[in-house]
């Protein structure tokens, strides 16, 4: 059986030429246990935002700016074991350093499974 090794990610259809070690936290509902004194435990909801962080060469073709201001995009994490999720409404979190890599990291809408 197949474990992940690699991930395709892209932008609007662009896609990125990330490093190996790519993450994708998928979002949704995140529960905190709520433990009582007569020993049980309950949990408490709130949603999550995702977060997908990732890792690019710098070169002299990828424009920087257009990452940094993203907004309202679609962006895919595809798996090479055939699994794939996109977060919707996504924009980039955090400020862009610029060095031999960009690190980068998106969040929006919780991920979809496609």
């Amino acid at each position: 059986m197949k474990h992940h090794g690699r991930a395709i990610i892209t932008y609007n259809g662009k896609r990125l030429r990330s490093k190996p070690g790519a993450t994708l936290n998928l979002g949704g509902t995140s529960r905190t246990p709520d433990p009582l004194d007569d020993g049980s435990v309950g949990y408490a909801e709130s949603t999550a935002a995702p977060e997908l962080t990732c890792a690019v060469p710098l070169t002299a073709d990828l424009s920087v700016q257009e990452l940094r201001d993203l907004t309202d995009a679609n962006v895919v994490f595809e798996s090479d074991t055939g699994k794939s999720w996109v977060i919707r409404d996504a924009f980039t979190v955090d400020t862009v350093s610029v060095g031999a890599d960009v690190t980068l990291k998106f969040s929006g809408q919780p991920a979809e499974e496609l």
